[in-house]
């Protein structure tokens, strides 16, 4: 580890955990403080700053934060914020501007007006409507997860449910989104690729939190939810500026196309987060398919209830059709009652 500040007189230090990718202030050897980072490049992505609960209110934060960005305007190294702290100590401190990346700022999340706006617009592509009620139900299970009126069974369960989707949505983007904007959009791919990294490692913390493994119990389930929501909103917004890349490339059969691959490729990817795992290229599409192989039989013998599979058939009207999906034809229904006819019937008992 590398010590970027030591304060005799208040026995401080910060440090950079380069393995934990975090930035840490300790009193007498003790961690009280974090500021979590990614690498990008030379680029640093400043995420999120924690200190301890009772030794807040007392200078700590700043105490951080003044540290870290002095040796990153020392070394010559840049960075994108998404921490409020930090920000704040920005705008009091104009002369620590530097230390921000013109060229990478923050990406910020779609308001709830420009989302309604898109939704409504009658030129949107199938791709584009694709992707936005995908996020759309990200942002209603996630919700749901934390609503405090829903009981605890059932915000385990929705939880369970949201680790599975955003996985699942997690590993389509990798496989159909990233492929197709790689040679057009080179620099949001590989931002993309990270996020779905970072999203993947932090679904895994959020499914372990709500089994109760031991290595999160020190971890609170808002500081994980609030990690989460980041790097959705993040996702969000890197993933609509692909998708309108791509719509500028493709004409509407194009993007027709690629809408219903994402979707075919979506519920046939891993139900469970797998950041360790390729995610790019050939390597990413194999491990997605082992992977969904071994979840589904993880979710089997668990029990586990995560939203079905949308039946499609080959031919909507084919007998065999009917016959192997499981379901009706229409011929075999029961007609619906005449309500004319019910009416006279009971007149005449």
């Amino acid at each position: 580890m590398r010590i970027l500040m030591n304060d005799s007189q208040r026995n401080l230090t910060v440090v950079e955990n380069y393995d934990l990718r975090r930035y840490e202030l300790r009193a007498e050897g003790t961690t009280v403080g974090t500021l979590d980072f990614r690498v990008l490049g030379r680029r640093r992505v400043l995420g999120h700053t924690e200190v301890t609960a009772d030794l807040r209110g007392r200078g700590l934060a700043t105490a951080l934060i003044k540290a870290v960005l002095d040796d990153l305007i020392t070394e010559g190294v840049q960075i994108t914020n998404y921490c409020p702290a930090v920000e704040g100590f920005l705008q009091g401190n104009p002369e620590y501007l530097v230390v921000l990346d013109p060229s990478h700022p923050p990406i910020q999340p779609r308001s709830k007006s420009q989302v309604d706006e898109k939704r409504q617009d009658g030129r949107s592509n199938p791709l584009q409507r694709l992707v936005q009620i995908q996020h759309a139900r990200l942002s209603e299970l996630a919700a749901r997860s934390q609503d405090p009126k829903v009981d605890g069974f059932e915000r385990r369960r929705t939880t369970d449910q949201f680790t599975a989707v955003a996985a699942q949505h997690a590993a389509a983007a990798a496989d159909v989104l990233l492929t197709a904007s790689r040679s057009s959009s080179g620099q949001d791919a590989a931002v993309l690729l990270d996020n779905l990294k970072q999203l993947e490692q932090t679904l895994r913390v959020l499914k372990g939190k709500v089994y109760g493994d031991a290595r999160f119990l020190n971890l609170s389930a808002a500081e994980i939810w609030r990690e989460t929501e980041r790097l959705l909103d993040e996702h969000d917004s890197l993933e609509t500026r692909i998708v309108s890349g791509l719509e500028q490339l493709h004409d509407a059969g194009g993007s027709e196309d690629l809408a219903w691959a994402l979707a075919k490729r979506q519920w046939s990817s891993p139900t469970r987060p797998h950041p360790n795992s390729p995610h790019a290229g050939v390597a990413g599409r194999i491990a997605h398919q082992l992977w969904r192989i071994a979840d589904s039989t993880w979710d089997e013998l668990e029990g586990r209830g995560l939203p079905d599979e949308p039946m499609e058939h080959a031919n909507r009207h084919s007998t065999f059709s009917h016959y192997l999906f499981g379901t009706a034809d229409v011929a075999d229904l029961p007609a619906e009652p005449d309500p004319s006819q019910a009416h006279s019937d009971r007149e005449n008992q």
